[in-house]
């Protein structure tokens, strides 16, 4: 005997208009995005980060970060937290008070549900500004997430490449 008809017709009628109610409900709508926007606001942000930077301002950099943001990079560490990264960005502008640093993106790429992005880019430093020192080279890969219509950085990593003249020694 199959399971329909132990269940009885008022039960079997109940799970067919459950089942028909499921049907005629519409999924929920997908927020529209612009994702040409979207980038363009990224990449204002990662532009107010490097203007803070040269600025040599520690405050304005965290702010760009959400509370439990971090920045992870081959020399200094990881400064997990906002409070860790303006005390990062404070000891750099000491440590290095003549630095020069500049950086551009190789691409930015917006999640289809517009609340998270990822940015990929170089980035250059020249520790003691106009001196004698080579200036050093590497990438970056930052996550920006959405918080309260605004985007923040979430996540940045990056990575010094290594000199083309060591690898001929």
């Amino acid at each position: 005997m199959s399971r329909l008809k132990t269940m009885g017709v008022p039960a079997v009628a109940g799970v067919l208009a459950l089942a028909l109610m499921g049907c005629s409900v519409d999924p929920p709508a997908r927020a529209q995005i612009d994702p040409v926007a979207e980038e363009e606001a990224v990449r204002r942000v990662n532009a107010r980060w490097l203007e803070r930077l040269q600025a040599r301002d520690a405050e304005g950099v965290g702010a760009l970060f959400v509370e439990e943001g971090w920045t992870l990079s081959g020399t200094e560490g990881l400064a997990d937290g906002r409070e860790a990264i303006v005390s990062w960005a404070v000891q750099g502008f000491e440590m290095n008070p003549n630095s020069v640093t500049d950086w551009g993106s190789k691409g930015v790429w917006v999640s289809a549900s517009g609340d998270l992005a990822v940015e990929r880019g170089w980035w250059v430093t020249d520790e003691d500004g106009e001196g004698g020192q080579e200036a050093t080279n590497g990438e970056y890969l930052t996550v920006f997430t959405k918080v309260d219509g605004e985007w923040k950085i979430l996540a940045d990593a990056a990575m010094a490449l290594e000199d083309e003249d060591d690898d001929e020694e």
